[in-house]
């Protein structure tokens, strides 16, 4: 195994756990706002793929559960956020601009009526801890990365594209996080020697922002482009950003999508900001 590369068979992979929310999500009877989605289906199941269900406590990646709470009164905390879908449920995401904010794509898809959430559902709490918040603001409309195929989630080729980027009816006065500029090899010099944090407000912790710190990278899957990690996740961590912290910078790597159980024990992924940077850097001169 390479330093930079995790030889992984994604394609014989269980991928269970899909750290999407605290509570079920509730079927929605209205429509979806189809015009501000670019989505298409095609994925096929990899041969011999199978999918289980794993206790939504599962966090225990590094071993033990390392999770501290994080101060959401200071940034970059303060500029992650909770997702809260008016249907019920909830993810992670966090402010790369005054207006826009990076998610996870299936935390806008209603996999029970497959509808994606109308825009205005969408709430987006930034600095949220145990009802206090530093800003709130509703989506005026969310743009998910060509490709993604929201009813086939846990196929590696859709896990690859599962970003989305919300733009919110009003901007913030919070400084975004920016997305790092590194190749991977410099992700994983910097992971060594720098922090690795993931943080987000987890089905057991919901009122609180929770993060990991000093977690581990092992690489990139070997067949897509997927970040893997053992950072501590579970259910409502999905859109959580994998945060590099140096010298007080913060940098956004990727975002937490999954858990895998697979043949070298659980892992978890992340789309990695190199599959996304381009097209939300265009988005962001856009607006």
């Amino acid at each position: 195994m390479r330093a930079e590369r995790f030889i992984a068979a994604f394609g014989a992979a269980l991928f269970a756990l899909w750290a999407i929310a605290a509570a079920p999500f509730a079927p929605s009877a209205r429509a979806d706002d189809s015009s501000a989605v670019t989505a298409s289906a095609g994925a096929t199941p990899p041969a011999g793929a199978q999918l289980r269900t794993l206790p939504w406590r599962t966090t225990r990646l590094s071993g033990s559960d390392e999770r501290v709470p994080a101060d959401s009164t200071r940034w970059p905390w303060i500029a992650i956020g909770r997702l809260n879908r008016e249907i019920g449920g909830h993810c992670t995401a966090v402010l790369i601009g005054p207006r826009q904010v990076l998610t996870a794509a299936h935390c806008l898809y209603n996999m029970a009526d497959r509808r994606w959430t109308r825009p205005a559902e969408v709430h987006f709490v930034a600095g949220y801890h145990r009802g206090a918040y530093a800003a709130h603001a509703v989506a005026a409309r969310f743009t998910v990365a060509p490709g993604y195929d929201p009813l086939h989630p846990t196929q590696p080729e859709a896990m690859a594209r599962d970003w989305a980027i919300l733009e919110l009816a009003q901007p913030m006065a919070i400084k975004p996080v920016p997305l790092s500029t590194r190749s991977l090899p410099q992700v994983m010099t910097a992971a060594r020697s720098g922090e690795l944090n993931v943080a987000g407000y987890a089905a057991d912790y919901a009122e609180v922002l929770m993060r990991h710190q000093g977690c581990q990278l092992l690489g990139e899957a070997s067949d897509v482009p997927l970040l893997v990690h053992r950072c501590d996740v579970t259910y409502g961590v999905s859109g959580a950003p994998l945060l590099l912290l140096e010298d007080g910078r913060a940098e956004i790597i990727g975002i937490h999508n999954a858990v895998a159980d697979t043949s070298n024990g659980m892992i978890a992924t992340a789309v990695p900001v190199w599959a996304f940077a381009a097209s939300i850097n265009a988005l962001l001169a856009d607006r």
